[in-house]
């Protein structure tokens, strides 16, 4: 006697949810492989100056989730075709593990918002205090991130000693340089390719240096002491509202993940007592025709 045709549904949706599953496990572990054999992607330079050695781990750790979700899919969709409780019961357990995980992650991040805040813009600081101008992938790396998100430095907005002042305050790049020095790098411009404006923006025709990036900061509500060719807010700042605005979509993809987390281990349940009463009812059956 097969499965019921409430069991039958039960086992054809568990194993599509976990053949989906199993997809995107490999495509995952084709991501973190790429990853692995291309240094120079711009994801891995952001990690290296937001937090220092992460972007050494960040493709073992992505190989590793991949890993992890094939083998869970692979016990889901056999244990549901060859109705085996052993690989069902593992599939559950693998789920509630991640699932906690999950949670547990969620709640710790939470809690350590301000702590993990601190050491990213420490981090930051630190790659640009030493390394900009020194490593060219680093420097590379600043150049596209203020370039792309429109900022300069590290964080905070015009008046922040932290943002495009921090160059000329706490920078090797600037303390190396000789004759007429640029206060910012040209990445930090709105217009790096007209020459007037780019020679304004860096300071360089600010002879009496009353003007941002050579004057301040703070810079006062004076509209002589405004640079508006100068992106003005730090990175970590603008990273950070853009990270704020699009938090729904976070929490979408979080609370999707451990909906789907939930409906596999209701899944693997339901279906490992459907073949139970199966075994069950078979053993009657056979009893029955033996006691005939």
């Amino acid at each position: 006697m097969g499965l019921t045709r409430c069991g039958k549904i039960v086992k054809y949706i568990m194993f599509a949810l976990n053949f989906l599953m199993f997809l995107g496990g490999i495509g995952l572990l084709a991501y973190g492989s790429y990853i692995k054999n291309n240094n120079g992607l711009p994801i891995l330079g952001i990690l290296t100056i937001i937090l220092d050695y992460v972007h050494l781990s960040f493709p073992w750790l992505l190989i590793m989730a991949a890993i992890i979700c094939i083998l869970v899919s692979f016990l889901g969709c056999c244990g549901a075709v060859k109705k085996f409780r052993g690989m069902l019961t593992m599939h559950f357990l693998l789920l509630l593990a991640m699932f906690i995980g999950v949670i547990v992650s969620g709640v710790l991040g939470y809690q350590y918002k301000q702590t993990i805040e601190s050491a990213i813009v420490s981090q930051m600081e630190a790659s640009l205090n030493s390394s900009y101008g020194v490593d060219d992938y680093v420097t590379r790396t600043w150049d596209t991130l203020q370039s792309t998100l429109r900022c300069c430095g590290v964080e905070g907005d015009e008046n922040s000693t932290n943002s495009w002042s921090f160059y000329k305050t706490s920078t090797d790049w600037f303390k190396s340089q000789r004759g007429d020095p640029r206060y910012v790098p040209n990445s930090c411009c709105r217009y790096p390719g007209d020459l007037y404006n780019l020679t304004n923006c860096v300071g360089l025709r600010d002879r009496d240096r009353r003007q941002a990036p050579a004057g301040g900061p703070p810079v006062l509500h004076v509209p002589s002491m405004r640079n508006d060719q100068l992106f003005t807010k730090g990175c970590w700042t603008t990273l950070l509202n853009i990270v704020n605005n699009k938090i729904w979509i976070g929490m979408v993809m979080i609370t999707l993940s451990t909906s789907l987390m939930l409906i596999g281990m209701i899944l693997s349940v339901c279906l490992c007592k459907r073949i139970e009463e199966q075994i069950y009812e078979d053993e009657e059956e056979r009893f029955q025709n033996l006691a005939m």
